[in-house]
């Protein structure tokens, strides 16, 4: 089909980071796509080490996983380290998914 990915959402198990490392390393390199941290992003400690470690290009937000107040402190760090966001949601209500978007085009941080 001759189909070109632009992005791979959390290419690993949420515990391999040298794997979640090793994938970002070569798809950027070899194919230019991008690897998005989504289960890995279990809080601000893990966002630290994908930024530290240069594990991956793009952090998914989920507010229903990190809160408010946990999701904004994550999204400081990674604009700050020049990481992309992307925000997303679980199984939420119209109101979350409706704050999230919100959330997403106030800040303008987001990809």
């Amino acid at each position: 089909m001759k189909l070109t990915p632009i992005l791979f959402e959390q290419p690993v198990h949420k515990d391999d980071w040298e794997g979640l490392g090793r994938v970002t390393q070569i798809a950027k390199e070899k194919y230019g796509v991008s690897v998005a941290a989504d289960e890995n992003c279990r809080g601000f400690a893990d966002v630290k080490k994908i930024v530290e470690e240069n594990l991956a290009d793009i952090i998914n937000i989920k507010l229903a996983k990190l809160g408010v107040v946990g999701a904004h402190e994550i999204i400081e760090l990674a604009h700050a380290s020049g990481l992309h966001l992307m925000i997303s949601g679980m199984v939420e209500t119209r109101i979350s998914m409706g704050f999230a978007s919100l959330l997403a085009a106030g800040l303008g941080c987001f990809k």
